[in-house]
Parts: structure tokens; C-alpha cells; sequence
């Protein structure tokens, strides 16, 4: 009996979520367990509507959902992948001392025929929250079969077993993570991309320890850099596409004499980067030199945009010669 890993269920799940209709992330998040750690959030209906980007994911989904395996699940799931998923919301939820996590695609879905395929694949029915539900025969990242909840047509949640039972819950107020951002104008629920997350405690102490083993050559300006990653408690970003991508973020650090200091790294490489590409890219050394980084006490912000003409270009020019390879 074969198997469906967890990463194939999320990729089929998480890669259309940039082409249907509108349904808001924002009633998504209201499920998330309150104590999620990160929420990355994906409207597929606002990105869907640019040309350039349905027009590059169907090139991708062309080029990567042929392979057999995945092609036989979504015929017999019923699922289109350009289709069927409007929304993903997507959570790191900590559980214990392992960090679980917990998805939520939000879609029009033949749930039969979803059931009926995971089943096929050795996934074992049973209930959860009042829904029924599948356990995967491989196991999740935190440990234990991952589970992929059915509540409704127009629902899939999948992950580790308890994260999964607070999502079927009734939806609650906001995570704290996300709620503190929204408040303090930093985040956009409505936004066609966001994310918002707190940096693990381990990770700032390994940034701050190995910023004390640079030596060398410029050792001090990367010292420093690494320095500033490591005082960083929380970061937050946003995007928009229209005729340019439109981004903002925002990193809180622990004093605000480390976000000055985090200030100054990011100016610096954004200066880095400017001269790199003053030669080469003039058009791409602008949308740097728009780029707004200020400082608001413990906190960094940046803001900038980058035409999407710019952005075609570039990448079409950095795939040329895979086109090629491709060709021949």
C-alpha cells in the first residue's frame, strides 16, 4: 500500500493557493491556537488576479504537477490545484518542546473523494473536534502521524493532532502575535501576503554567540550584523502586487539601542547592494535607493516597492538558461 508524505498533502494543498476566489485570510487566523509562534498567511484571490503571476503559476504547475504520483492524488481527490484552493494559513504552534504547526486551506473540496484518496494511501479514518479526519501513514515533523481534517466543503486543516483540534474549535480572538501587530499598525489581515513571527530564544542566543567567533577581514562590520539578527524578538511583513510589488516589515528588537544598531546593518547592506548592482542594474539600484528604513524606539521598519516589469526581467533573464537547457 503506498504512502502520501505530509509534504506532498501540503504542496497540493499550499500551491494553488495563489489562484482562486476570495474567501479572507483574516477569518482563517481567528483559528489559529493562541499560542502559534508564526502565522504566514496567503490570499490566493488577490494574487490570482494579476496576469503576470496566474500566468507564471500555471507555467509552474505545467512544469511540476506531472509527476505521477501527484497527478493520480488530484484525479482522485477531485482536486484541481488551479481551482479549488482560495486561502492557506499556515502556524508554527509549540507543543511541548517540540514546535508542532497546523494549516488551513480554505477551498471548495469533494471531501469523499478527498477521504477516499487519502485512504487509498493508507491514511486511517476516525474523528476529531466532531469532523471526520484522516492519520497519515508517515509522520509528522513534530512527531506522531500528521492529520488531515475534513469539517466542511469549503475546509482542510492538516498537522499534528492537538494543533489540529484547536483549529476546528470556534474561531477565537486573534493570536497574541498577530493581534499586537494589528494594533500597532504594523500588520494588514487583508493583505494578499503576510507574516508574523517571534524568533526562538535559541536561535537569538546562537546569532549572539557566534557574532563573538568572527574574526578576519571586515570581521567587525559582520560581527555586527550578526549581533543586530540576534537581538531581533519579532518580525513582521506584508506584500501587494499591482503594477509593483509593494512590501513592508518591521523587526522588534530588545532595546532600542540594538534596533539602532539593526538600523544601521540594514542600511548598510541595502548600500552594499546598490553599488553592486550601480553598473549592471540602474533600474533595480532605484527601487534600493526608495527603500525607507526608520527607526520607532525598539523597533525597525522598512518600506519599498519594486516594479513588476523589473521583477519579469530579471527573472526571465536569471531563467534564460534553464529555458535553454530545457530547449535542447
Amino acid at each position: 500500500m503506498r504512502t502520501l508524505p505530509l509534504a506532498s498533502i501540503l504542496v497540493a494543498l499550499a500551491a494553488p493557493a495563489a489562484l482562486a476566489a476570495p474567501p479572507t485570510a483574516a477569518e482563517l487566523v481567528r483559528r489559529v491556537p493562541a499560542t502559534a509562534s508564526a502565522v504566514v498567511a496567503i490570499d490566493g484571490a488577490a494574487l490570482r488576479a494579476h496576469p503576470v503571476v496566474h500566468a507564471w503559476l500555471l507555467r509552474q504547475h505545467a512544469l511540476h504537477v506531472t509527476d505521477c504520483d501527484g497527478r493520480r492524488f488530484f484525479d482522485d481527490a477531485g482536486l484541481d490545484p488551479l481551482r479549488d484552493v482560495d486561502v492557506a494559513v499556515i502556524a508554527a504552534v509549540p507543543d511541548g518542546e517540540r514546535t508542532g504547526g497546523v494549516a488551513l486551506f480554505a477551498g471548495r473540496y469533494d471531501t469523499a473523494a478527498l477521504g477516499a484518496a487519502l485512504a487509498k494511501r493508507g491514511a486511517q479514518p476516525f474523528t476529531i473536534a466532531g469532523s471526520p479526519a484522516y492519520r497519515l501513514a508517515s509522520d509528522h515533523d513534530s512527531g506522531g502521524p500528521a492529520v488531515v481534517a475534513l469539517p466542511s466543503p469549503e475546509l482542510v486543516v492538516v498537522g499534528n493532532e492537538a494543533a489540529v483540534a484547536l483549529a476546528l474549535a470556534a474561531p477565537h480572538a486573534l493570536p497574541e502575535l498577530a493581534a499586537s501587530e494589528v494594533g500597532a499598525g504594523r500588520l494588514d489581515l487583508d493583505a494578499p501576503f503576510w507574516l508574523v513571527a517571534t524568533v526562538p530564544a535559541a536561535a537569538a542566543a546562537h546569532a549572539r554567540d557566534a557574532a563573538e567567533h568572527v574574526h578576519g577581514e571586515g570581521a567587525e562590520a559582520v560581527r555586527g550584523a550578526v549581533f543586530a539578527s540576534g537581538t531581533v524578538r519579532r518580525v513582521v511583513a506584508q506584500a501587494t502586487l499591482g503594477e509593483a510589488l509593494k512590501f513592508s516589515g518591521a523587526a522588534i528588537a530588545d532595546t532600542p539601542e540594538n534596533a539602532e544598531l539593526l538600523r544601521d546593518t540594514i542600511k548598510g547592506a541595502i548600500a552594499a547592494a546598490r553599488l553592486h548592482f550601480e553598473a549592471s542594474e540602474p533600474e533595480l539600484v532605484g527601487a534600493l535607493r526608495g527603500v525607507d528604513v526608520r527607526l520607532h524606539g525598539p523597533v525597525v521598519t522598512a518600506a519599498g516597492e519594486v516594479p513588476v516589469a523589473l521583477i519579469e526581467r530579471l527573472a526571465a533573464e536569471h531563467g534564460a538558461p534553464h529555458a535553454e537547457g530545457h530547449r535542447r
